[in-house]
């Protein structure tokens, strides 16, 4: 066997040394998920005891890991993950909180009695209560977890790919989790909705053959632009083609950023033969660049006068022929209009780069007003009320707008606040008297003060984004909730939503009962279009009987784990398996050292004898 190097360059502490160890550490754990797979799991490997862990935690927990490689063939583990699917299994050993260990002792008849661990969730504890359950003596095990092996495989491959492409591979999932689904275009969409909003739109026109090129235009520009199809079938559908302007098939209509007249006064259109390249180099061109251009010397001049007249200002460095394309487009948005101003600065001195800790070029950097009370916007602008704020992330449509977006007053607060909920009155009021779809969203509240970004913590981001969803959405025939899932987390399960997957947001309709969840990132596009779909009938829903939520104090549970994770720092069992790990390794080093040594003395010995 090839031994492959895996080199730590975290913190040496040992929390940081136990997450990184935890993804080598082998799993042998059987994944059970039905009473049929409880059933194999019993009758095979009859001469050895079993332990079964019940978890909310997709991935097998590192403590039955490790406590399965200490038994290794003395103890049979498996884990059950609670979900929907394996509700009977729940029931069949009557498990209501988790995460729960039970113990199975073989009647020597492939029967057996259980025994309900209930002692302190740690290493030492748990370790003793496997003990009682372990054969003396090794038996090679009949069912082999050959599926785990193949994830840890894969996952191992994956992590390594991760080491030595990370961006790439960060684009890759944002890219899976985006998937953009073009809306299908008729007369009330083109009037009501592709007319009206101002972002730039491609409408896809065919017949029978797709243009070679449309796939690859979406991947490209991604969220930049709205996307439109309109298969021609009918008479009717060929009226609609004269009022597009196509004259051939299949091709891709173009509409400018702006208004409804900018966009009906736009009338190109590329043709089967147009492929990729070309059609971005005529988009480069037809979207103008209306951002102020500024040099050094006028640059204080403005700076000063729109932070006095209380402007947002964006400011954007480059070194290219010309802005980029995404800022361009940003620029033109009518909601920014008199309230942003969108400056760009090419080939900047290293003068100003330093002045404004631009570390890399493109960037965009917000200089803008900060006051305590909206009374002091009235008054002369002071020094110290000048902030800058550097966007850090990746240039894309979505993530720049957002970090604008966060700047803006009046998308923070809201006329139509969201109701939280929270306890089984309150839930009945909002989501089940009222027999309307319910809209919930499932946030993190556990980490309050954490930041977002420079402006907002990642709790008020969350109520931020929904209430510009609920402004913006809040006139449909439905309600709209938000319940604190880290402290509720009884209703993870029912909607079969991980705690790393908060805040998440899921609709819900108490008189079908059905539920639909969102797939992707918590932000204002992806929610919205998962409210769109939910109304145009494209949603995918799941059966659910009623939902209950339990009042509590979440403050003081909040308060209870934060000081459970401080007083025992990485817990009692990672320290152990940490211990075990890096002992063992000790151990097969010098084993390795002696073996070394020997065959180097038989080496000069038969040297020697020549």
């Amino acid at each position: 066997m090839i031994a492959t190097e895996h080199r730590f360059q975290g913190e040496a502490s040992p929390q940081s040394l136990g997450q990184y160890g935890y993804k080598f550490i082998p799993n042998h754990v059987i994944r059970i998920n039905t009473l049929e797979e409880l059933k194999k799991f019993e009758t095979s490997d009859p001469k050895l005891n079993k332990v079964i862990l019940f978890t909310k935690r997709k991935e097998t927990s590192p403590l039955l890991k490790a406590m399965n490689i200490h038994y290794l063939e003395r103890v049979k583990f498996g884990e059950v993950v609670a979900t929907p699917e394996t509700q009977s299994l729940l029931d069949e050993f009557d498990i209501k909180e988790f995460p729960q260990i039970v113990g199975l002792e073989n009647n020597g008849d492939n029967t057996y009695n259980r025994d309900l661990f209930d002692g302190d969730l740690l290493f030492k504890p748990i370790k003793k209560f496997v003990r009682g359950l372990a054969a003396k003596d090794r038996i090679p095990y009949e069912q082999v977890n050959e599926q785990s092996k193949k994830q840890e495989e894969r996952k191992n491959r994956r992590q390594k790919q991760d080491d030595q492409d990370n961006n790439n591979n960060d684009n890759n999932n944002n890219e899976k989790q985006n998937v953009i689904t073009p809306t299908k275009l008729d007369q009330g969409v083109l009037n009501k909705q592709l007319l009206r909003n101002d972002k730039p739109a491609f409408v896809h026109v065919y017949k029978e053959t797709p243009h070679k090129a449309w796939e690859e235009t979406i991947k490209k520009y991604k969220s930049l632009f709205d996307y439109y199809e309109f298969q021609v079938n009918t008479q009717e559908d060929e009226e609609l083609v004269k009022e597009l302007q196509i004259k051939s098939y299949p091709s891709i209509r173009f509409y400018q950023v702006g208004n409804t007249q900018k966009k009906r006064a736009s009338k190109i259109s590329f043709t089967k033969e147009y492929s990729l390249e070309e059609i971005n180099k005529d988009i480069q061109e037809l979207i103008d660049d209306k951002t102020i251009n500024i040099n050094e010397q006028s640059l204080q001049m403005q700076l000063s006068q729109y932070i006095a007249d209380n402007n947002i200002v964006v400011l954007y460095f480059y070194q290219t022929p010309q802005v980029g394309l995404t800022y361009r487009v940003l620029s033109q948005l009518q909601e920014y209009y008199g309230k942003y101003k969108f400056l760009s600065f090419k080939n900047a001195s290293q003068k100003v780069i330093d002045q404004f800790q631009i570390p890399h070029q493109p960037a965009i950097t917000i200089i803008f007003r900060d006051v305590k009370d909206k009374k002091e916007l009235e008054e002369e602008l002071k020094h110290d009320q000048v902030k800058q704020a550097l966007f850090t992330g990746k240039h894309g449509y979505d993530e720049i707008k957002s970090f604008l977006d966060s700047f803006d007053e009046s998308k923070k607060t809201s006329s139509k606040k969201v109701q939280e909920i929270q306890n089984q009155e309150q839930l009945e009021e909002y989501c089940e008297k009222k027999q309307t779809l319910c809209y919930i969203a499932l946030l993190n509240g556990e980490h309050k003060s954490v930041k977002h970004d420079d402006i907002l913590t990642k709790w008020e981001h969350q109520l931020e984004v929904l209430d510009k969803i609920k402004n913006i959405h809040g006139s449909k025939s439905a309600s709209f909730v938000f319940i604190d899932a880290s402290c509720h987390d009884e209703l993870l399960l029912k909607f079969d939503i991980s705690d790393d997957s908060l805040p998440n947001f899921v609709a819900y309709s108490s008189s079908k009962k059905t539920y639909s969840k969102l797939i992707g990132r918590f932000d204002y596009d992806a929610i919205s279009k998962f409210i769109d779909k939910q109304y145009k009938g494209q949603s995918s829903n799941i059966n659910i009987n009623s939902i209950q939520i339990v009042e509590k104090n979440c403050e003081e549970i909040f308060q209870k784990r934060k000081e459970a994770s401080q007083s025992s720092g990485l817990s009692d069992f990672d320290e152990e398996i940490l211990k075990e790990i890096l002992e063992e390794e000790r151990l097969k080093k010098k084993e390795l050292e002696k073996e070394l040594k020997k065959g180097k003395k038989k080496n000069k010995k038969s040297k020697d004898d020549l």
